[in-house]
């Protein structure tokens, strides 16, 4: 795993932590608001698995893996646990829940994700557009259309210079 990916899933962490303290100092539920957001800020991207298995199957490479080649390879972004609809959705169940553990689980899960998108969005150089499920389906998932027009050339090289 290089330097710069282990820095990414630190920063994943970390602000899942923020969040679940957040959370623990509006309602006083820690664990309950800790494990929401390490899921919701950490456990989404299990999502690269699902990613990944649809280009290279059940033969896991893990070097292909953490340079994401199953994205460059299919030239898809699935990446189905990634979405701002999510968010809204799960911002919209606090209105929902009246119980203070479930609304803090609801809104660790919410705000881990938030914090995981909006890091990804600023650490991989992505359009906030990009993380959405609705933008992603009408572009049939094509990276290329979901990267900004200066990063565009950037990508089509690599995807032709990587060798699978």
């Amino acid at each position: 795993m290089s330097a710069e990916l282990a820095l990414h899933l630190s920063a994943h962490f970390f602000a899942s932590i923020f969040a679940g303290y957040l959370i623990w100092k509006i309602w006083q539920k820690p664990a309950a608001s800790f494990l929401a957001a390490i899921a919701g800020g950490v456990f989404v991207d299990l999502d690269h698995f699902i990613d990944y298995y649809f280009v290279f199957g059940f033969d896991l490479r893990w070097d292909y893996f953490f340079n994401g080649y199953q994205f460059l390879k299919s030239g898809k972004d699935y990446i189905f646990f990634h979405g701002w609809e999510y968010v809204l959705i799960l911002f919209f169940l606090l209105f929902v829940f009246k119980n203070k553990s479930a609304k803090s689980v609801v809104l660790g899960l919410a705000l881990g994700m938030f914090f995981h998108l909006s890091l990804d969005s600023a650490l991989n150089g992505l359009p906030v557009r990009s993380y959405s499920i609705i933008e992603r389906a009408k572009n049939n998932f094509e990276a290329e259309k979901l990267v900004e027009p200066e990063r565009k050339a950037e990508y089509l090289l690599k995807r032709q210079i990587i060798k699978f």
